[in-house]
Parts: structure tokens; sequence; C-alpha cells
């Protein structure tokens, strides 16, 4: 169904931008511009999610002209789904800012800033073609580079150094990637690669081009060992930028991944299917060994975003429908789920000054709920039932015995425990143990953490629902993986002629 809808995911957030840039630092109004401008594109999403299940993709071709010639926007379930959760983890961020620092000391460009790399990330989303799928990339790293900086000082600054130098690399190889998959198919849309790569099963360029584009897309997504740039460089961030960044950069990666290898590309490439399983089950064996080993929470969180990474990662190695359901249900539950918990530590930083988990403690009698909210996501990101986070680790493991991946499952289990053993260690020192041991202190005059547990609350209920209403989000799921799937229809509609 072609509909000027599409465009919206686009145009909204960078209006946004620039009537942001347009208003000045002192001006109230503009804090209910950015909240009421995402509100609004919440309920697009919505509104697609409804609008895609179990009918054909939305599209639009730009300037009239029709794939594969022209620039096709294409919205199914997937995409969907993930503007959604994009939009509303955007909505949560951008209030916990709010109660995090007044109108005066918000650093202006912070929140055009955010509209910018959400224009990028939603690009990436709804584009139907590999070229502008790399533009959706630069516009998004070009924002992440300029938030990364924007609040930093000296020292941090410097950590941002390989994050800016691994990016470049990775821009580099996805344009080598393109100019390759343009001379093998003759197009960068992704309905005719499709449609031309259904002809050339067993082409061993089509595996070269699939490696290349999983160097890519590991890169930025963080699998081992191309994650080297994550840990250093997402602690340095606020807690709300960095829950963004946690939520929803390296979902980006994992997205392109289930849309080009398994809708795009040829089915059969078995030696790229088993380059990203190895990838992946080193990725959540060192991401959790990684998160034992430092001692600051967003360290620990930040090592595991790498973790959960590899077990969407494992899922989508399998390449099969149902593994992609439970790659795709992981992808949305741990998009709240993570970035609650950067958001946690946040809080735990205003009320004990510090995140160093050697200076943190006395908060179960200062918070409680805020301890509560800590284990609940605490407990769904290890894996424990009936949590949002059991759910799709219980299908992959699954789906890996019914394939007989007996050491892919193992290192599920293994970094489960890791995790769990992480995040207790978070609890422990910072919310059970005394205040006087902690030889730190609880600023009992700092109220802003009220209003920032009123807002993670509200997203730990989202995350509740997951995992009590978890066929709900099942449902979703089955059908978004289901139209990845069905190359046939994605082909007809986009291109309207028959495979």
């Amino acid at each position: 169904m072609t509909t000027n809808l599409v465009i919206l995911p686009l145009i909204l957030p960078v209006l946004t931008a620039l009537t942001l840039l347009l208003v000045g630092r002192s001006r109230f109004w503009r804090r209910w511009l950015t909240g009421v401008s995402v509100l609004v594109q919440l309920t697009v999403a919505l509104g697609f999610v409804a609008a895609t299940y179990q009918l054909p993709p939305l599209m639009l071709p730009a300037a009239g002209w029709a794939a594969p010639f022209g620039i096709v926007l294409v919205i199914d379930q997937l995409t969907a789904l993930m503007l959604a959760l994009g939009a509303m983890l955007a909505l949560a961020a951008i209030n916990f800012g709010f109660a995090e620092m007044p109108t005066r000391r918000t650093h202006p460009l912070r929140a055009p800033l955010i509209q910018f790399m959400m224009t990028g990330i939603n690009l990436s989303f709804i584009t139907g073609d590999l070229f502008n799928l790399f533009v959706g990339f630069e516009v998004m790293l070009i924002a992440s580079y300029a938030l990364l900086t924007l609040e930093a000082d000296d020292f941090d600054i410097r950590q941002a150094f390989p994050y800016l130098a691994i990016n470049l690399f990775g821009s580099t190889i996805f344009l080598v990637a393109a100019g390759f998959a343009y001379t093998i198919f003759g197009s960068l849309n992704f309905a005719q690669i499709a449609l031309v790569g259904s002809q050339m099963a067993g082409d061993p360029r089509i595996t070269v081009l699939g490696l290349l584009l999983l160097l890519v897309f590991g890169l930025k997504s963080g699998l081992f060992p191309l994650y080297y740039w994550l840990p250093n460089s997402y602690p340095i961030l606020p807690a709300p930028v960095a829950a963004l960044y946690a939520g929803l950069l390296t979902k980006v990666g994992i997205y392109v991944m289930i849309r080009v290898f398994g809708q795009v590309l040829p089915p059969g490439l078995t030696l790229v299917y088993q380059c990203l399983g190895w990838m992946a089950a080193a990725t959540m064996i060192f991401g959790a060994l990684g998160a034992i080993s430092r001692n600051s929470i967003r360290g620990i969180l930040s090592f595991q975003v790498i973790t959960s990474i590899g077990s969407i990662a494992l899922a989508v190695s399998f390449f099969t429908e149902y593994a992609f359901t439970a790659a795709i249900f992981y992808v949305l539950q741990d998009i709240m789920v993570k970035s609650s918990l950067f958001l946690i530590g946040g809080s735990i930083g205003v009320l004990n000054d510090t995140d160093n988990l050697d200076r943190t403690g006395g908060l179960w009698k200062a918070a409680p709920l805020l301890g509560v909210l800590f284990l609940l996501q605490a407990f769904s990101l290890a894996g424990l039932p009936p949590l949002s986070g059991f759910w799709g680790k219980y299908m992959i493991v699954t789906e890996g015995a019914r394939l007989g991946h007996w050491i892919y499952i193992t290192c599920v289990l293994v970094a489960g425990l890791l995790t769990t053993f992480s995040m207790l260690r978070i609890w422990l020192t910072t919310f059970w143990r005394d205040e006087a041991e902690a030889g730190g202190h609880i600023d009992h005059d700092d109220l802003r953490w009220k209003p920032m547990t009123i807002i993670i609350a509200v997203m730990t209920l989202i995350s509740l629902g997951f995992g009590l209403g978890a066929d709900h989000l099942l449902q979703l799921s089955a059908e978004a993986s289901h139209q990845v799937f069905d190359r046939a229809a994605y082909i007809r509609h986009i291109l309207e002629v028959r495979p």
C-alpha cells in the first residue's frame, strides 16, 4: 500500500530538531515542544504497528519514482515495532533528562542532537535500499559523535576516540560492500537484490558480500572482536543519553542483520551464519566477563549491552523463522530493560553522587522502590522467569537444542549466570550495604531522584507487561518474523512483480 504517511518518522524529528535550534536556552516551552513531538512520534509508530499487522507493508516511492529505480521507504511489522519501541524509549529518556537537570543548565544542543540521531535511526529502519541505509547510519553516527563529546571533559573526550575511529572504518567498509553489491545485482534496492539473488544461490561472490556486511553490522552492533569501542564510550554519557545509546544504537545493527540476511540476501550463506554464531557466542562470554571486571554501574551495564547483543545475534545465526521470532522478541524487550537499568544507574548517581561500587550504599532505606525496580529489571536481564528476558532466552535455547547447537546453548546459560552475579553485585553494594560501611554518603536534599523513579517505574511496568503478557508481544514478533521470511510477498509488494 502506497501512502505519504511513511515519511512521518523522518519529518517529525527533523522539524523538531530544526525548531529547537532556533530557540534559546532559557525558553521553557522548548521542553514542551520536545515532549509533545516525541509523543506524536510514538502515536504515529503505534498506528503503523496496527496498520501492518497481517497486512502488506506500507511504502512510499520518493518523487513518484517506482522501485527499483527510485528511493523507496518501506514500513512492515518489524519496522513499525522498532519505530514504536524507539519512540517509547526516546520519550522516557527525554523526560528523565528534564528531571535530571533544570532548563537553565541543560545544554541547548542536547535535545536537537537527539532528534537528529532519531532521524538517522528511523531512516535506517524504513529505508528500502542499501545506499540510504548507509545514509541513515551516517546521520545517526554524526549526531552520536556530537552527543558523545557535547558534555564531556578532557578525559572523557579521549574515551570517544575509539568510538569515532572504529565507526569511520566501518563506514568505509560499508561503502565498499555497497559498491560490490551493485556490481553483483545491478541495484541497491532490497527487493531487487532479493529478486536477482534468488536466481544466484551458491554464487561465491554473495558469500563474500555477506561476510563484508557481517563485518559492518557486527561492528555497529558491538559483536566480538569488534566491540572494544563500546564499554569505554557509553559510561561517559549522561544517563538519559546513555540509555538511548544502550537501548537503540546497537539494536540498529541487529535490526539490519535480521533485514538483510533474512529478507534481502539469498538463503544458504552457511559460512556467514557460522561466523555469526561463533562471534555471538564469544560476545556473550566476553561481555559477561567484562561486566564482572568493572567497578562502576555504568561500566557493568555497558558490558551487559554487549552480552545481550551476543544473545540476539546467536538467534539470527540459527536462521529459522522461529529463531528470528526469538531475536525480534528479545530486541524489543531488551530495549526497555537495558535502558531502564541505565536510568536507574543515573538515579543512583544522584543519590550517592557516584556510581563507583566502592562508594555506593544505603539506598534500600533511602529509596526502596528504586531497589525493587532494579531487582526486577536485573532479573529480567539475567533471564529469570516469568520476566520478559526469560522468554527470549528460552526460545533461543530451545531452538538451539532442536538444531543440536549444544556449545551455543552452554554459552547462553553461562552468560546468564555471570550476568546474575554482576547484577547482584550492584544490588549488594548499592542497596543492601549500609551507608556508613560504603564510605560514601546519600544526598537527602537532592530530590531529583523521585521524578526519575516515576519514569523508571513506568518503564518497568511496560517490561513486566512484556513478560507476564508475553503472548501478545510474541504474536507481533512472530508476524514480523513471518513477513521477513516471506521474500516472495516482499518482492511482489515492492516491485509489483512476481519473483
